[in-house]
């Protein structure tokens, strides 16, 4: 004799939901949108997010060690350095110092641990040779270069960083 319907037990077996290894092993239902459509913009966000890392730490590295050469001018008292600071209206004995304040703010931006701190720094560090370059009445490309870096050290951080991206983002 052939029993054709399930019996109790394989109707309360099917009914009880399954165990994730089980739901995982299932396969899934054949994705049904066209490739123009939703599933190309996921594509393209997704491609967005492999890649705005990479061009993050690009762009860092590139702010890191045009600031960084500078920095080092500085911590060796260059001619140029001093002549600048001079030119200014600085001391010959701030150099050194300047110099180390903004390689320990280019390290902090380098590292990705302490990158908004050093972001904040070197905008503060930015934001003064703009007023140095106004009180020296450079030529507005002069004046605008600081600022073009400091664009770049949060356009850097923005892409290289998701808790970044993401505070901007939702605002949160």
């Amino acid at each position: 004799m052939t029993i054709d319907a399930p019996g109790p037990t394989e109707a309360v077996r099917s009914a009880a939901p399954r165990p994730a290894t089980q739901a995982a092993a299932r396969p899934s239902a054949p994705d049904t949108e066209p490739a123009t459509g939703a599933r190309g913009a996921r594509g393209w966000l997704a491609f967005a997010g492999r890649a705005a890392p990479v061009l993050g730490w690009i762009l860092t590295l590139v702010i890191a060690l045009d600031l960084g050469q500078g920095a080092y001018g500085q911590l060796t008292e260059s001619e140029r350095s001093v002549g600048m600071f001079e030119a200014i209206g600085y001391p010959a004995s701030a150099v050194l110092l300047v110099g180390v304040l903004q390689g320990a703010a280019v390290l902090l931006y380098a590292v990705p641990w302490t990158g908004f701190l050093g972001g904040l720094l070197l905008t503060a560090y930015l934001g003064g040779a703009v007023a140095a370059h106004i009180r020296l009445e450079d030529s507005v490309s002069h004046t605008l270069t600081p600022v073009l870096y400091a664009v770049g050290v949060w356009a850097a951080l923005f892409l290289r960083s998701e808790r970044i991206r993401w505070a901007v983002l939702t605002g949160r």
